[in-house]
């Protein structure tokens, strides 16, 4: 095999470890961030307002890539995580680009519905 053949291999390898660890880590952050929705919604019958939401979580309120749109009412909500590859543990379901069919994040729609119809 060709050297190039073999380096872009190796290269296009070790860009996948690095998406799959990015991502591993952003799975774990988007499930805290889930059982907090559903924490909060069971003890208040409602989901948090942004501001309750960015005092919580700072880091992800600081990040331009995590979004959190509460319904103007507080009886849904979605939230928004970056995503690179297609990983099952991730909840909540992928988003394509427009441009390319390449996962760019993950949504999370009424997260709180996910463990309990009788919330609200």
């Amino acid at each position: 095999m060709p050297v190039m053949v073999v380096a872009g291999l190796l290269l296009l390898g070790g860009l996948l470890v690095s998406f799959y660890m990015k991502d591993s880590q952003t799975v774990q952050e988007a499930k805290v961030v889930q059982a907090y929705f559903v924490n909060f919604c069971m003890e208040n019958a409602r989901y948090p307002k942004k501001e309750e939401f960015d005092i919580r979580f700072p880091k992800q309120a600081a990040n331009p890539d995590w979004f959190y749109w509460p319904a103007e009412d507080l009886k849904s909500g979605t939230f928004q995580y970056p995503m690179t590859l297609p990983l099952s543990s991730a909840p909540g379901n992928s988003k394509l680009s427009e441009f390319m069919p390449i996962i760019y994040s993950y949504a999370v729609r009424n997260p709180c519905q996910v463990f309990s119809k009788e919330v609200f």
